[in-house]
Formats: structure tokens, C-alpha cells, sequence
């Protein structure tokens, strides 16, 4: 079955796929059972270039009204997510639309649980499961439409907020923020920088390739690892092509379909080191090169328990398959990213400060049940050992080390 055909089949989440489908908004919104939308966007650039009026226009087509919070941030705060929970209960809001990049929509997932369970506090719905515990029905209406090809945030069921006071990024995961409805309309990635569109494709990445890995969710969606193949080839094929030329429609689309598949991939399989790492560097990096730069270095260190999905990789790389694999895998990472621009380790960031390599691990350390579920787990008893040498290796862009371990 091919990308566009398991998007368009897939039950979790109703989709709304192909090129000029933001002029369905309206109709779906109605569908829906909105009559007054919250439209949630970031920077402007959804202003800028004209995504916010096509948006405004299909909705008064159809008769919805709507109010409008601007200057959602990366990383939303918690913060933010009160400050859109208020303008949705003062404007007498209904549902939520949010227009923008993977913050956008993750601020409005987290604000639609406060307004539907009429609180002011969503620390509690932290952690997994927190909210359906709670839920009585559904959450409000809530439509996303991706501006971005990279978070997936349009059929997952995670939010991630940061709370500024202690510096840390939460995670909220639960079923129940899964969007019913969402519009992937790729003519909107257009606009999206070349910079910003190899950090949002190798996010991408790493959704698909952390969630392949996986070993320990491998029956709970039998035909998640062929969709997550199926996502790599489409990165490894058209990810170049996108950062080379962003107009190109082609590699815009097929990236559109990576990024769907990658969250289909993650709803089921959850993710590992590389995500594990970017929570602790949040302040200073953004969450996609964060993830894909340590992914090559989990891969080094998984590498004895998954040879034979390496395999797979090896060849969705066009690499020879030697009886060094993971050595050649990794070597195969690296040499992609450097086809569209991806620095390769840690300390060719000069404003990366160093004792943010300890932050991580001590981060990872306060994780177990993380590493418990790793491809190849790392122990309590040797977890200093095993991380440090895992992000030491990345600081340098040596895996010989790791490989040791």
C-alpha cells in the first residue's frame, strides 16, 4: 500500500491530505460541530503568507465564526498554554484550529484539555494517561493544519509544554489528545526555510527511524515497522531535494507523507535516546537537530541488538552490507547528513555548552523506564558509564568507543 493510501486509510485519525486542502477548513470545521473557532498560530509567517486569510475566508464561507491568539513560541511554555485556555473561554470558543509548525499544535492540544475540564492547572495531566482518567466524552473540536513537514504532531498523542520555572520539557502522552480531524495540506510547507525544513525532515527521521528500532512494541502494531520503512525512503529520497529547492512540489508532498507516517509510527512505538537527550537541551537547540544528531550514536550503541533492521537501513541508504553493519550504518548517517548541511557531532556547535553533557545524563538517569526500553537497554548499574560514553562520542563525532561498549 503506498503512503498517500494508509494516510488516507488510517483510522485513528480522519485525514484531509493533498495540495490546496486548507479551502476544506470550513467544511470540516463544520463537520466538526464548531461554531466558533480559537485559531491558534506562532510568528506570522502563516499571515505573511497568506495562510491565515485562506483559513479565515473558507471558515466564513461556512458560517463559523472565530477569535484568533497570535505568537505561540517554539517550545511553548506553560505559560502559553494558560494564556490560549483563556482567550478560548473569554472569546466562548467551541473548538480549536491551530495553523502553524508542531508548538502551535501541541499549545493548542494542551489548552483544549484545560478548557474542556474546566481547570486552571495542567501539571496533573503530565506523564501518560493522565487525562482520559478524567475525560468524560471528547476534548473540544480541535483541527491541526501542519505548516511544517517534521513533528507529527497532527496524529499523535503528544504534548510537549515546557515549564520555564525549573527548566524542564513535560511531556503530556494520552490517547485522548489524538486529533479526530486534521488538514495536510503540503503547498504549506512551501514557505518553510530551507534551514528550518532539514531540522523539521530529520525530525521526521528520527520519529521513523527511533520508532523502527523499537524492539520492545514490535507486536503492538504489526505493520508499524513497514510503515516507518516505507517513511525512511521517502526522507532518504526526497529530503535532499527539499532542502535543495524548496518549491519543488514533489519532494514537498512525499515529505508531507513521511512526516503523517512517522507519527503513525510513534503513536504505537515510542521513541528512545535521541528524544530522551533533546528534552534536556530544549534551551539551546532546536528539538529536530537535537534528536537527529544523537541518533547515529544510539544507532552505534543499539547496533548489537537490531542487525537485522540495520539491514534494512543499510539498503534504504544504497549502502553494501559488510560484517561491520552497524559501523557502515552509521557511517551511511553521517555521510546523508552531510548531503544536505546536518553537522555530525555535538562540538561543532560552538554555543553548545559542555555541562550540558552531564545535564543529560543526569536527565537520562532520572529515566529508567527509558532505558529499560531501549533497543538494547542500559542498565541501572553501568548507566553513567554507558551514556557518558555514548555523549562523549557525540561531542567528538567518534563512535569507535560506543561500538566497544
Amino acid at each position: 500500500m503506498s503512503a498517500e493510501n494508509i494516510i488516507n486509510n488510517w483510522k485513528l485519525t480522519d485525514i484531509t491530505f493533498g495540495m490546496g486542502t486548507l479551502s476544506k477548513a470550513g467544511e470540516i470545521s463544520k463537520q466538526m460541530g464548531m461554531k466558533k473557532a480559537l485559531i491558534c498560530i506562532g510568528g506570522g509567517s502563516v499571515e505573511k503568507f497568506g495562510y491565515l486569510s485562506t483559513l479565515i475566508d473558507t471558515l466564513e464561507k461556512s458560517g463559523i465564526n472565530y477569535d484568533l491568539i497570535r505568537g505561540i513560541e517554539p517550545n511553548p511554555s506553560v505559560g502559553t498554554i494558560y494564556r490560549i485556555a483563556l482567550k478560548a473561554v473569554q472569546s466562548q470558543s467551541d473548538g480549536f484550529i491551530a495553523l502553524g509548525g508542531g508548538s502551535v499544535i501541541d499549545a493548542a492540544k494542551a489548552a483544549n484539555v484545560l478548557v474542556t475540564l474546566n481547570t486552571d492547572d495542567i501539571h496533573p495531566y503530565f506523564g501518560v494517561n493522565n487525562i482520559e482518567k478524567e475525560l468524560e466524552g471528547d476534548l473540544l473540536p480541535l483541527l491541526p493544519i501542519p505548516t511544517t513537514s517534521g513533528t507529527s504532531a497532527e496524529v499523535t498523542k503528544y504534548s510537549n509544554v515546557s515549564d520555564l520555572v525549573i527548566g524542564v520539557k513535560k511531556l503530556i502522552s494520552d490517547p485522548s489528545i489524538i486529533p479526530k480531524r486534521a488538514i495536510i495540506d503540503p503547498e504549506l510547507t512551501i514557505s518553510c526555510p530551507l534551514k528550518l525544513t532539514r531540522i523539521v525532515g530529520l525530525d521526521t527521521l528520527t520519529h521513523l527511524m527511533e520508532g523502527y528500532l523499537n524492539n520492545v512494541h514490535d507486536d503492538v502494531d504489526p505493520e508499524a515497522n513497514m510503515r516507518a520503512i516505507e517513511g525512511m525512503r521517502l526522507v532518504f529520497n526526497f529530503l535532499p531535494k527539499a532542502v535543495k529547492d524548496g518549491e519543488n512540489l514533489e519532494a514537498r508532498k512525499m515529505m508531507s507523507l513521511a512526516c503523517t507516517l512517522g507519527g503513525t509510527v510513534i503513536v504505537y512505538k515510542s521513541t528512545g535516546g535521541p528524544h530522551m537527550n533533546s528534552f534536556s537541551w530544549f534551551s539551546i537547540m532546536d528539538h529536530g537537530e537535537a534528536t537527529a544528531l544523537m541518533l547515529p550514536y544510539y544507532v552505534a550503541y543499539y547496533g548489537k541488538n537490531i542487525s537485522k533492521k540495520l539491514e534494512v537501513i543499510a539498503n534504504l541508504l544504497n549502502l553494501e552490507v559488510t560484517h561491520n553493519l552497524t559501523k557502515t550504518t552509521v557511517e551511511g548517517l553521517f555521510d546523508f547528513y552531510k548531503t544536505i548541511g546536518q553537522q555530525t557531532k555535538i562540538s561543532d556547535y560552538q554555543e553548545f555548552p559542555k555541562d550540558f553533557i552531564s545535564k543529560a545524563i543526569n536527565d537520562a538517569s532520572q529515566n529508567q523506564m527509558k532505558l529499560d526500553n531501549m533497543p538494547r537497554p542500559i542498565p541501572a548499574e553501568n548507566r553513567h558509564k554507558i551514556l557518558k560514553t555514548i555523549l562523549d562520542g557525540a561531542w567528538n563525532g567518534h563512535i569507535d568507543k560506543i561500538l566497544k561498549l
